[in-house]
């Protein structure tokens, strides 16, 4: 039995998801919200409570976005070989929230922010310290100091992934602060650059959750990660295209001229990929079928959306 069938062009290959699969799914995501409540919550309550307190959906938005990390999570890490016990399953929640709270410095406060996280985020990664100038920070790297005390972060690929990250977010924001530069170029030139960018950012994302969870992982695979890595935040970018217009943030989702064919395309060309080249097991399969339900999903928080006139703090489950 099948459920939701990607539409496409006639010469694509749909994409179908057993119902039992999507049942799977939605079961384990809401125990992944539980684990993030339980993990991000504790740490939240002790080291910045305003985030809960103020009840803007924002920490309801971390707890989502970590329990969708941690979905991934599972997924690489049967892809893999292993067992996603719990171990596995806190480094996934506390990175998911690590992730929301990084994306928010660069993201929601300016590029001046931005510019200033980078440069102090660099310092731990070369000099191993850091200075805490408010809550949120404090509460990002607390979060940061339980990633590294329960992995190796000192091991080279996860080393690597972690340094490759933080150079594909200072890219990102060069971009940004650079807009001139950037206006001045061709327009096919332009949307290459935001194509990449967000690439990039969210491909060395997974590769990171990756090395955490699995890090004997064999390195062929790591560039189909990647790719999945990728699609999630065109997907993103589109299920955000209208909150970002208003805010007047380029991705390269919002700028393109028929971005739901590109971004089927893009889709139905990642599952293909992975399917063909991960290994046969049920972790590919759970990560293909999530990041289906994804793209649906985040279809339908584009309309919505859309209607609603961008509503940025809606959570959608």
């Amino acid at each position: 039995m099948t459920s939701t069938t990607m539409r496409s062009s006639p010469a694509a290959t749909a994409w179908r998801v057993n119902r039992s699969l999507e049942d799977k799914i939605e079961q384990l995501l809401s125990r992944y919200r539980e684990l993030a409540a339980e993990e991000l919550g504790r740490l939240t309550r002790a080291y910045h409570p305003a985030l809960i307190e103020r009840g803007d959906n924002e920490y309801r938005k971390m707890v989502e976005l970590s329990a969708k990390m941690t979905m991934v999570g599972h997924a690489c890490s049967e892809t893999a070989g292993f067992p996603f016990d719990r171990n596995r399953q806190v480094l996934s929640a506390l990175y998911g929230g690590c992730c929301f709270l990084a994306d928010s410095f660069l993201d929601d406060y300016g590029e001046t922010v931005a510019a200033d996280y980078l440069d102090r985020f660099e310092v731990l990664l070369t000099k191993g310290w850091f200075t805490i100038r408010n809550e949120r920070e404090r509460l990002f790297y607390v979060i940061v100091s339980r990633l590294f005390t329960r992995r190796d972060v000192l091991e080279p690929m996860l080393r690597q992934s972690i340094f490759s990250l933080f150079l594909a977010q200072k890219r990102d924001v060069a971009l940004r602060m650079d807009a001139p530069t950037f206006r001045a170029l061709p327009r096919h030139r332009q949307l290459g650059l935001l194509r990449d960018c967000a690439r990039d950012r969210s491909g060395h994302a997974i590769l990171v959750l990756t090395r955490l969870v699995a890090p004997q992982l064999a390195l062929p695979h790591h560039h189909l990660l990647f790719l999945a890595g990728a699609l999630i935040m065109y997907i993103d970018d589109h299920g955000d295209c209208h909150a970002d217009r208003r805010s007047h943030r380029l991705t390269y989702m919002n700028q393109v001229r028929h971005p739901e064919p590109i971004l089927r395309q893009i889709c139905e060309n990642t599952l293909q990929r992975l399917q063909a080249g991960l290994p046969d097991n049920g972790g590919k399969q759970l990560l293909c079928a999530f990041l289906h339900r994804y793209f649906v999903t985040r279809l339908e928080k584009h309309s919505r959306e859309g209607r609603a006139g961008g509503l940025s703090w809606a959570v959608y489950e």
